[in-house]
């Protein structure tokens, strides 16, 4: 068992669950939710369509393969071309995700290198931040390091006020851009 896992913190939205648990909310305004960023608006029938026709002769009763079918890596690699001018095998250098969740935990898992005896690597994380950051940092060994995003700034991320220690330490750096939950957008000079 993974020996850092007491380091987690319960996910904040079982969290905030239970902070509204027994409050209405008043009718006469329509909510706006800034929660978990789950769709909200109906699967188009197009999708529903398509989907139906996938599974067709094979149902669900087998997984699909890791890497996902090749034939949506070579749709995503010539988007890619079309919309950046970026070359990508579909091969090898496309893995489709189930979430962004599991795509940042695997990639921190995979490029975050900790060793006995040395200090522990950093993640740098904007604050506020998606869990998952934190989380994925402590679960291979390193140390999140929150930089603020305060309104100084207009909830941009600060990053000159991480020291060049921290830098030296830092093995990833997690960027959110626009911001979430401020919606801010490094400029280009900072990228």
């Amino acid at each position: 068992m993974n020996v850092h896992l007491p380091l987690l913190h319960a996910y904040p939205f079982e969290r905030l669950r239970q902070l509204f648990s027994g409050s209405t909310p008043d009718a006469q305004y329509s909510p706006i939710s800034l929660g978990i960023g789950e769709p909200r608006h109906a699967t188009p029938d197009l999708i529903k369509q398509a989907y139906c026709k996938a599974i067709e002769g094979t149902g669900v009763a087998a997984y699909p393969g890791t890497a996902g079918e090749l034939a949506l890596r070579e749709a995503i690699a010539h988007w890619l071309q079309q919309r950046y001018q970026l070359a990508v095998r579909a091969s090898d250098q496309i893995l489709p995700v189930n979430g962004s969740r599991e795509a940042l935990f695997a990639f921190a898992q995979t490029v975050i290198s900790s060793a006995p005896g040395q200090p522990k690597p950093l993640v740098l994380c904007p604050n506020p931040f998606y869990q998952i950051y934190e989380g994925a940092a402590f679960l291979a060994g390193a140390e999140p390091y929150y930089v603020p995003s305060g309104p100084e700034r207009n909830f941009a991320q600060d990053w000159a006020s991480v020291p060049d220690a921290m830098w030296a330490r830092t093995q990833l750096l997690f960027v959110c851009s626009p911001g979430i939950p401020a919606g801010a957008v490094m400029p280009l000079a900072e990228w």
